[in-house]
């Protein structure tokens, strides 16, 4: 027994000097349970654009293998994350001023913008290179600097994992700005579902109002779930996860298990469900239940402070990475198809595990060279007006 404990102590110190020596911060304050949901999503964004490369491989089932998508959980963490700041915030300040605001606004987008910029620039040297496949002049670069490239309608065809940034920015814009006018006044208790609700019926307004649009299934991929309007429901979902814990924390503590086995439950039957083309269930309500499932999973999952071990710190850095490797990894996967197809085709599950090597590696790179400066920026900001 000691000397699994030993040895469990070993490992830990070693991952900790590993994440030292990479470079990666880790606040202990982050919570566990949460990072490890960000790894889970980063693993299906990043396995769901690359499981192509496992076709010639005795893994080639796997491309069957229906699972949810991380975006979703993303757009949950998102929601919950924010809004949970927010209205512990207005709890203890009679609502939000706008020097809150301004500063979340200030911080958000030194965390947003200097990768999400770079990689913007990279793929317009990389398309007008010729080295992937793309279309730089179909829609103006203009729309992706000002996060308008899918605000009603969608765009394809460059940048295509941008499409998920405008969903959030926007609520980052909006959200806080809506507690900032009606918090003070109305109480953020009573304001907060007002606005969750409104968006929340406004996606599923919308996604009615365009089932015209939605002739095959690139269209319905581009119009339903890579929109604005679409999917601004899934990030208020988590928003309305933060307000249950916020105001009911005794709820929230005592129907954790039972609310995850819901979750979990409510997720698989999302995948299960089937959607027939066109359908209302398929155009209008199947987009909302699995972020209504991942929400559910949050009261279980916010109760995991730590995990220290050797996995946890790997899960932790995942998580740190999560935001470099959901914006490299599609370009990746272009840039290997576009070049390489024949290759790492021959290469069967190699050129799956080689593809998940090289994302891990650009991400890394991107984080220490463009994310980390202003990560750094951030925190002192945070701690000047800390002490202000």
């Amino acid at each position: 027994m000691y000397k699994n404990c030993a040895k469990h102590q070993y490992f830990c110190i070693f991952a900790n000097c590993l994440t030292t020596m990479l470079g990666i911060p880790y606040d202990s304050k982050r919570n566990f349970g949460l990072d490890l949901l960000r790894a889970i999503a980063i693993f299906f964004v990043v396995h769901g654009h690359g499981v192509h490369f496992l076709a010639n491989s005795r893994f080639s089932f796997l491309q069957s293998v229906s699972l949810p998508h991380g975006v979703d959980i993303f757009f949950i963490l998102s929601g919950y994350l924010i809004g949970y700041s927010f209205l512990s915030y207005a709890n203890k300040n009679n609502g939000v001023d706008l020097r809150k605001t301004l500063l979340f606004y200030s911080r958000t987008a030194l965390r947003i913008l200097p990768n999400y910029y770079f990689i913007l620039v990279v793929y317009y040297f990389l398309v007008q290179g010729g080295i992937i496949h793309g279309n730089t002049h179909e829609f103006s670069v203009w729309y992706f600097i000002t996060f308008t490239q899918n605000l009603f309608s969608p765009f394809y065809n460059f940048y295509w994992e941008s499409w998920s940034l405008p969903v959030q920015w926007w609520f980052y814009i909006l959200f806080p700005l809506a507690l900032t006018v009606f918090a003070k006044r109305f109480g953020a208790k009573r304001t907060t579902p007002i606005i969750c609700f409104f968006f929340i019926v406004f996606s599923l307004i919308y996604r009615y109002s365009i089932s015209d649009h939605l002739t095959d299934s690139f269209w319905r991929d581009v119009w339903l779930r890579k929109t604005v309007a679409s999917r601004c429901d899934n990030i208020y979902i988590g928003v309305l996860a933060a307000w249950v814990r916020t105001y009911m924390p005794d709820f929230w503590q005592r129907h954790s298990v039972k609310s995850f086995v819901i979750g979990i439950l409510l997720m698989v039957a999302s995948i299960l469900i089937p959607r027939p083309f066109g359908s209302i269930y398929s155009n209008v309500f199947a987009l909302t239940l699995p972020p209504i499932a991942i929400a559910l999973w949050l009261p279980l999952l916010t109760r995991i402070k730590s995990f220290k071990t050797f996995i946890g710190n790997i899960v932790a850095c995942i998580g740190v990475l999560s935001y470099a490797m959901f914006l490299t990894n599609l370009m990746v996967c272009q840039i290997i198809d576009a070049n390489f197809a024949d290759v790492f085709s021959r290469m069967g599950a190699w050129g799956y595990v080689l593809y998940w090597a090289i994302v891990l590696c650009v991400s890394y790179i991107l984080f220490l060279a463009i994310e980390n400066p202003f990560i750094k920026i951030r925190s002192r900001l945070q701690k000047g007006q800390a002490n202000s």
